[in-house]
């Protein structure tokens, strides 16, 4: 009788063990499966617009154009804080046309789920600034350095709100948002965006991916100052993970040495 209730004891244990794993195993299995379907990368039907996942915070929104015949792209941000989403650049639009920079809300908004409450321009391109009407359309506090704001006049654009270099550290919500202007480069205007919780640099155009074979763009640009103004970003953001250029592939702190490399090049 005593050998049965062993018996009997041991084969319940075995069973709540093998219970207890088949319950471990579907829970990891469902959510591996709710990772796997949290979308990484998201394009609307016309593919003009690139959303991509770079945290559970920050997005890159990547838009396209074409220069002398070729089809490149530029990269922006999208950060989401507690009090709405904080925009680095338009998508590259124009200023008689800025549709992208229309639907690129338009993502935010079915997306995100959040208002862009602050945008901030990186330089007076095209690229960057092309879409500021859009944004202005719908009430959205668009800033910059006082340099960009007149150049934006100059090039026919409105005119952000020339208040980073008074203010250039940014508390919104619970998200920290510096801007930095280093000196001339690609633009005598170009400034960087300093994400402190993410380790994250928006380079902009300022800086180029790790494929850039070139300068790219010289037309505004001061190739003598620009490897000294990248050597200021390097110096003020040592302990930087994650580099967003203006053009191509992101990476870790290696494009600002590449771009170094690309000056050296250039002015040999």
């Amino acid at each position: 009788m005593k050998t049965s209730k062993e018996w009997i004891g041991k084969v319940v244990v075995s069973l709540l063990l093998t219970l207890i794993v088949a319950m471990t195993s579907f829970n990891y299995q469902t959510m591996a499966q709710s990772k796997k379907s949290s979308p990484t990368q998201i394009t609307n039907p016309e593919k003009t617009i690139v959303l991509t996942k770079l945290n559970d915070k920050v997005w890159a929104h990547t838009s396209y154009n074409e220069w002398n015949g070729t089809t490149y792209d530029h990269n922006g941000l999208i950060v989401s804080t507690s009090k709405g989403i904080v925009l680095i650049d338009t998508a590259w639009d124009t200023a008689d046309n800025y549709q992208k920079t229309e639907e690129l809300l338009k993502m935010i908004k079915k997306h995100l789920k959040k208002k862009v409450v602050l945008a901030l321009i990186t330089h007076a391109h095209d690229d960057s600034i092309g879409g500021i009407q859009a944004l202005l359309n719908q009430g959205i506090d668009v800033r910059s350095t006082h340099l960009t704001a007149k150049l934006a006049k100059d090039y026919g654009y409105p005119s952000p709100k020339p208040t980073l270099d008074v203010n250039p550290v940014m508390k919104v919500g619970d998200t920290v948002v510096e801007s930095f202007y280093p000196g001339e480069g690609h633009s005598q205007d170009n400034i960087t965006v300093w994400l402190p919780q993410y380790k994250l640099l928006f380079g902009g155009c300022l800086i180029k991916s790790l494929d850039a074979k070139d300068l790219g763009n010289l037309s505004d640009a001061n190739v003598e100052q620009w490897d000294d103004s990248v050597k200021k970003v390097i110096d003020r953001y040592p302990h930087v993970k994650t580099v967003v250029p203006g053009h191509g592939n992101w990476g870790n702190k290696s494009l600002l040495f590449h771009t170094i490399s690309l000056i050296k090049q250039h002015k040999k």
